[in-house]
């Protein structure tokens, strides 16, 4: 499976020029082409010069597994090192990592709050352990913080009328 650009639509109102699209060899001067993986779903067979071919990207190896005893009541800093290419957007920088086992749930910011989601531990490299009662006390004042907001909004909301219904028929 091949990945290429349309560089030239031809008479075709199926190809949009400029648009990425997945190529199945058929021959030596066509292809089979799809908007997905899967050589069955093509939209037609067109011309190899309609297309520039695209190296596909390299990415490196995943780190070798390895057993990492860290305690799950204690919060660590650490690099990630490494994501599977679907996790592209996630940056490859120090978080805040919650150990479960053998995975992790890493956060943005000391308050445990924003997470990032849960990968391996051998993803992650040079763990140091975070004062934990450091970032309790930030979590609390960040409640107190919230909760005085939502009191303050609360009391600029008015308050709903009760209505009962009338009984005309009740003697």
């Amino acid at each position: 499976m091949l990945q290429g650009i349309c560089v030239n639509s031809g008479q075709s109102v199926v190809l949009e020029k400029g648009k990425r699209y997945f190529l199945f060899p058929n021959g030596t001067k066509h292809f089979y082409v799809s908007n997905f993986p899967n050589k069955n779903a093509h939209k037609g067979c067109f011309q190899t010069n309609y297309f520039q071919i695209i190296e596909k990207e390299e990415w490196p190896q995943e780190p070798k597994e390895m057993v990492i005893r860290l305690d799950p009541e204690k919060i660590y800093k650490a690099n990630l090192i490494w994501r599977k290419p679907g996790y592209k957007t996630t940056e490859l920088k120090e978080y805040y990592v919650q150990p479960k086992m053998t995975h992790g749930y890493f956060y943005h910011n000391k308050n445990l709050i924003d997470c990032g989601g849960c990968f391996p531990l051998h993803w992650f490299a040079n763990f140091v352990e975070v004062n934990f009662e450091e970032n309790v006390t930030e979590a609390f004042d960040f409640a107190i913080e919230l909760d005085e907001r939502v009191r303050i909004f609360e009391e600029s909301v008015p308050k709903r009328a009760e209505f009962v219904q009338l009984s005309i028929f009740d003697f």
